[in-house]
């Protein structure tokens, strides 16, 4: 009887116990609030635990349910890591101004091919959103390394759709690559300031008359070539690392002129990709243009570029005849003001104009 006793409550204390750890199995792979710790002890490790997965005064929080995929380094203090369904980018650099001309930059620092030319970003930071990559660079006091975080290739269906402005998804990512600039430079002992968090970005236009230029084309002697119509410019702004601006004459000719001015780890050649702006600060080249300076707190010169169409010395209206006379001066009057308005000093421009 004792026995028999025995083995009905041992079988019984067993079936509690299965049945309980089979509830605390459910409860850890089904609720939000286990999901929420499994995700937090994953992101402890994942991307060298630099992302801004935590809420924060500058970011909502990533939702436990994204998805890590990829995570590799890409040097010392470099990580590339790619996040959720829409496999969103993210890349995540500690530059140090003596070392970082050597990194694998074509892929820390990949190029601007957004749907949109490049906007700075607002509420005190340094970095640009394109339509399709958000980037932030944190300088750290006391010498001229960098934090780098870039995030892209989240571009979605909805960008087809309202092509023209920005969405919510380019302000949540732009949120994110801030705290994540903030968190990577204090794990890597990168004392920097950061700004607030980040509510709107600047309103982009498409091209319109010559008339309304009033950012990175503003100033330009248009009066020098009566066939000039129209300007598509990036917002001008002292915190910017990409400003460009396009102009163009529509009833003549369809290429148009394009200056750009490239600041910071953005101004430096990629590697292999020799070009005469290399090996010298300033010069012309058939229809290229190049100047440089020193601007504040950049270890390396800021780069400015300019590009003469070939129609423009050669299509008129029949009845008419020129030249050329606005490329040189309109580059000269370019760089200077992009070069004022960043800090900038040591200014090297081609000869001419």
């Amino acid at each position: 009887m004792v026995r028999t006793t025995v083995v009905r409550w041992t079988a019984w204390t067993a079936g509690v116990l299965i049945l309980g750890l089979l509830a605390a199995w459910i409860w850890w792979r089904e609720s939000d609030t286990a999901a929420r710790w499994r995700f937090e002890e994953a992101m402890e490790t994942y991307c060298g635990g630099v992302l801004a997965y935590e809420k924060s005064s500058l970011f909502e929080g990533l939702g436990p349910y994204a998805e890590l995929r990829t995570d590799s380094a890409l040097g010392p203090d470099a990580r590339f890591c790619m996040l959720g369904e829409a496999m969103t980018e993210v890349t995540v650099a500690l530059l140090r101004a003596d070392t970082y001309p050597d990194q694998d930059l074509e892929r820390i620092l990949p190029p601007f091919n957004g749907s949109l030319l490049p906007v700075p970003l607002t509420g005190g930071w340094r970095g640009a959103a394109d339509g399709d990559s958000v980037r932030v660079l944190l300088s750290c006091r006391g010498n001229e390394d960098l934090v780098s975080v870039t995030v892209g290739s989240y571009f979605s269906e909805e960008r087809l759709e309202q092509d023209t402005g920005w969405l919510d998804s380019d302000l949540y990512w732009g949120r994110f690559a801030t705290a994540t600039a903030v968190k990577a430079a204090a794990r890597w002992g990168c004392e920097a300031e950061g700004g607030k968090a980040l509510r709107a970005l600047p309103a982009h236009s498409g091209p319109e008359s010559i008339a309304g230029a009033d950012g990175t084309c503003a100033g330009l002697p248009f009066a020098r070539d009566q066939r000039l119509d129209t300007v598509e410019e990036t917002v001008a702004g002292a915190s910017s690392l990409y400003e460009r601006c396009e102009v163009g004459a529509s009833h003549y000719f369809d290429a148009t002129y394009s200056f750009s001015a490239r600041f910071g780890p953005y101004a430096l050649p990629k590697p292999g990709h020799d070009s005469l702006s290399t090996r010298a600060e300033a010069g012309v080249a058939g229809g290229a243009m190049w100047a440089s300076a020193r601007c504040p707190g950049d270890a390396e010169r800021a780069l400015f570029s300019g590009l003469v169409p070939s129609e423009a010395a050669t299509v008129w209206l029949p009845g008419e005849k020129g030249e050329e006379t606005f490329g040189l001066p309109a580059f000269r009057e370019f760089a200077e003001r992009s070069a004022k308005r960043h800090g900038c000093t040591d200014l090297r421009l081609p000869a001419g104009g």
